[in-house]
């Protein structure tokens, strides 16, 4: 049967009769794009942006006074953009390079405005890399200047405004028109139900107020506004249920009108709160799907019909459009998403993936599919272990650091091949031959280099040994020489002194190896014995060794604390303590102990961020809290650490 309610859909300008409750944002909007060539539309996911352009504002334009593209990301941003445009373009129209000149064609062709409307925008945050950002900066500033002749409308979740900051600096003017759209009041929310069932024929049973509330604490969770799709998808499955039961054995009438039906409190409270709904709807799809495939191929994964749906997730739990060749019977996805699943067959896979478009869990356009809604992918997400959480991020990471490779030739460092390691048994078999061969080139080149490093090292350090011996045989023969002058005379005196110099120096010198090499208790060791030889060193020798001996003695404690901080994981400790031993005496070695906790103040810093993001976008904001705190007791002060926690306020 069919549904007159838009499920997980957009609404676009064919259901514009039927877009109820967001007349005054389409009106803000409206004024907004005649004021600037820039408009910014942010908020919650599910808050029904993409609806607001679709449906709402399209409505508010006759035909000729807009010409509107919608461009996704798919897999660079760019490119999709130059695309839309080729497309628009006439087949007469001259060979035009750039975006701007395209753009002026059109506008001079059609006589209207080319509106260049970017949804899901925070995809280019998500899964682009910072050469796409910049080269799309660079473009949407070209356009900008064309006033009349362009406009330009991204749409992205309020979450990752933050991500926008890189951008102003090429567009100063990003955040001066911006429009927030808010999730449906209880109003708003009572205004879409009555309205819609006038339309589909469906009568509110008394109580009607109660059902109304009702529905709305089923799918607000008492939280205050709710989201328009899960409104949609509520009232969908409402629907099913009530024609299920009046209407048993009854086709939907074919002369597009809707049956007359009833909805009653009692049906209501029995449908459930909206996780249930939602829920309930995907689990049982999977477990159809999942049985139905298993009797066609009997060899199939128990979890392919899940392994599907998790491809199309990103790793913070967004939906991921994939890019697709062939026909309903033989579908071949893009490369770097197909490698996921290696494990499925083509023809298995093939079978998949049509069943979802029809059961509405997944949406397909001419050469893309997508999950229905970042609703679906929150629900997908989390259901994720977090072993296949960090491979899926590991993954996506090593297929950016591939493509910039690509790009600048510069292979996998230390640090990321440290981390494919520890998770190579499950990776392995989700690569490719050219993500094998890169991550394999990149251990060679890291094997030679540090092989490299470390034949540098081992020669310095036998250097530093050879001038030690030397040193101790100088100092051996002074000491002979020395004793030999005593037992001579008295008038030798000044030979004795002069060499009793040399050999303090020479005993200096090794100290000074064993302090290079780290070893402070032995650097100590060796300056004490100094003062215990008693040789009747002249007054600044003295003051030398004595001042290195309280120089080294500091040194050794605070090097002590900061190796204790590292144990205890207090990197900014580790780091303080190690530039207070700089400040006494600077030490290559410390320098290098500096850089490297800073590279795990870094890292644990990015790790608490991704993990903040993580629990926000599932909706565990005390535990997203915790980690967006943590990162900014790493890096105090840190703008984004102190973004992320305002808005969660």
């Amino acid at each position: 049967m069919r549904s007159p309610f838009k499920f997980l859909d957009a609404y676009t300008y064919q259901d514009h009769a039927n877009f109820f409750g967001r007349e005054d944002e389409t009106e803000a909007l409206y004024r907004m794009v005649f004021k600037s060539t820039l408009i910014l539309i942010y908020g919650l996911s599910g808050t029904g942006k993409t609806s607001l352009v679709q449906c709402g504002l399209a409505n508010k334009f006759d035909g000729p006074d807009w010409y509107p593209l919608f461009i996704r990301r798919r897999n660079d941003v760019n490119e999709s953009l130059d695309f839309a445009l080729q497309q628009a373009l006439p087949a007469d129209s001259p060979p035009l390079a750039t975006a701007s000149e395209r753009v002026s064609f059109l506008f001079r062709y059609y006589l209207r405005p080319v509106y260049l409307i970017f949804d899901q925008f925070e995809e280019l945050f998500i899964l682009g890399t910072e050469n796409e950002q910049h080269n799309l900066a660079q473009t949407l500033l070209q356009l900008t200047q064309m006033e009349s002749a362009c406009k330009i409308i991204l749409i992205v979740r309020e979450e990752f405004i933050g991500q926008l900051y890189n951008l102003e600096k090429s567009l100063p003017n990003l955040f001066d028109f911006r429009l927030r759209v808010e999730p449906m009041s209880y109003s708003k929310v009572g205004e879409v139900v009555e309205k819609s069932c006038v339309n589909y024929n469906i009568q509110i049973q008394k109580p009607v107020e109660q059902s109304i509330k009702a529905i709305y604490d089923n799918i607000s969770g008492g939280k205050s506004g709710i989201q328009l799709p899960y409104l949609q998808v509520y009232l969908d499955q409402l629907y099913r249920n009530v024609f299920s039961k009046s209407q048993a054995g009854q086709d939907m009438p074919s002369d597009g009108t809707w049956p007359k039906l009833a909805f009653n409190l009692s049906e209501i409270k029995a449908l459930g709160d909206i996780e249930d709904v939602l829920g309930r709807f995907l689990d049982e799809q999977k477990w159809q799907l999942q049985a139905s495939t298993k009797q066609r191929f009997p060899d199939v994964p128990d979890d392919a019909v899940s392994s599907v749906l998790d491809a199309f997730v990103t790793p913070e739990g967004t939906k991921r459009p994939v890019l697709f060749t062939g026909s309903e019977d033989r579908l071949v996805l893009e490369a770097h998403v197909a490698q996921w699943l290696n494990n499925i067959p083509a023809k298995t896979l093939s079978y998949i993936i049509p069943q979802l478009i029809a059961q509405r869990i997944i949406r397909q356009t001419e050469s893309s599919l997508e999950l229905a809604h970042d609703a679906l992918a929150f629900l997908i997400d989390q259901n994720r272990s977090e072993t296949q959480r960090r491979v899926n991020e590991v993954l996506s990471r090593l297929l950016i650091a591939h493509k910039e490779y690509l790009e600048t030739k510069e292979s996998l460092s230390r640090k990321q091949v440290n981390v494919l390691e520890e998770l190579w048994p499950m990776l392995k078999t989700r690569l490719s031959s050219d993500l094998l061969a890169f991550v394999e080139q990149s251990k060679a080149e890291l094997i030679q280099k540090e092989q490299a490093e470390l034949l540098a090292e081992r020669e310095k350090r036998h250097r530093a040994t050879r001038a030690a011996v030397v040193a101790v045989v100088l100092a051996a023969l002074s000491i002979a020489a020395l004793i030999f002058a005593i037992v001579k005379a008295e008038q030798t005196r000044r030979t004795k002194n002069e060499l009793a110099i040399a050999y303090v120096n020479s005993q200096i010198q090794v100290a000074h190896t064993l302090k290079v090499e780290g070893k402070y208790e032995a650097a100590l060791k060796k300056l004490r014995a100094i003062d215990a030889l008693n040789v009747g060193l002249a007054q600044p020798l003295q003051d030398t060794v004595g001042k290195l001996t309280q120089q080294w003695g500091e040194l050794q404690k605070l090097i002590e604390q900061a190796n204790a901080a590292n144990e205890a994981l207090d990197y900014l400790k580790e780091i303080e303590l190690y530039q207070q031993a700089q400040g006494i005496a600077y030490d290559e070695r410390v320098a290098g102990l500096i850089k490297e906790t800073k590279n795990k103040v870094e890292s644990a810093y990015q790790q608490l961020i991704d993990s903040g993001n993580s629990m926000a976008n599932a909706g565990y904001f005390n535990r997203a809290r915790e980690s967006y705190e943590k990162a900014l007791r790493l890096k105090p002060g840190d703008v984004l650490a102190k973004l992320k926690l305002r808005k969660l306020k």
